[in-house]
């Protein structure tokens, strides 16, 4: 069997991986700026719970140890996701644990990303009335009022491989106004296996009236439908980067305790 099929193990940064989440996580905040949590920083964490679960340790330990692997794992994709701003509901997920096929492994950024947006895009039609149900569910082709994507790129964080399986998540990287002619997007394929980003996207998509061929502008519920998702992003990066904190706060308690 070829090496690249075999399971990797997890590598922790250094053996102070816990102190350096919770100084890189609190620098984060402070300065607005939550990218600044290292890429694999929910993978580190949990592997270095996972030390406190052996037989060197007391059985205090093992035991807190244990209940905050599960809790994290429960919360694995609103830990890494949710902290920066996307919407983690199932409704909302462009694929939930889709299977990874032979040929996704190559076609990230050109098959599982656009069925996000679409996804993304449509979801707005929840609870609409009838005629702007219909009007969102074009939004995504080419009847009338519809997208083109102008650019995209794709920032490649780890390779997935067969065997695994994928959650694809979308966020508006800016409300639109009235006066938008684009949609600034950003997308995340998540591997279920190393609960990791694999992928991260960054879409302009410009708006276009097919029935003139000329860039136009959202229709104005469309625009208040956007600005509200834009806010409940908001909501979810202050709540799950503060739950974020509080695991790597917890796990570096238990290692200063029993150390």
């Amino acid at each position: 069997m070829s090496p690249r099929f075999l399971k990797r193990p997890i590598i922790l940064a250094s053996r102070h991986a816990i102190s350096q989440l919770r100084s890189k996580s609190g620098l984060a905040q402070a300065n607005n700026d939550l990218t600044s949590f290292p890429s694999r920083w929910f993978a580190d964490l949990q592997a270095q719970l996972k030390k406190f679960t052996s037989d060197h340790y007391p059985a205090s330990c093992v035991q807190e140890a244990k209940r905050q692997l599960v809790s994290n794992e429960e919360n694995w994709l609103q830990l890494l996701a949710g902290q920066q701003g996307f919407l983690t509901d199932k409704k909302w997920r462009g694929l939930d644990n889709h299977q990874l096929l032979w040929g996704d492994m190559d076609s990230m950024g050109k098959r599982l990303h656009p069925t996000g947006r679409v996804h993304f895009i449509r979801q707005h039609s929840e609870d609409a009335a009838e005629h702007e149900k219909s009007q969102w569910d074009d939004l995504p082709t080419p009847r009338s009022l519809g997208l083109i994507l102008r650019s995209i790129t794709t920032e490649y964080k780890f390779p997935l491989e067969f065997p695994d399986h994928i959650t694809v998540l979308y966020k508006l990287l800016e409300a639109p106004t009235n006066e938008s002619t684009s949609l600034k997007m950003e997308a995340w394929i998540l591997s279920e296996q190393y609960r990791r980003l694999a992928a991260r996207c960054i879409d302009d998509t410009v708006i276009y009236d097919y029935t003139t061929a000329k860039k136009t502008v959202l229709k104005p519920f469309m625009v208040d439908k956007f600005q509200q998702t834009f806010s409940m992003q908001q909501t979810n990066q202050r709540k799950y980067t503060d739950q974020a904190k509080r695991a790597i706060q917890a796990a570096e308690e238990l290692q200063i305790k029993y150390k």
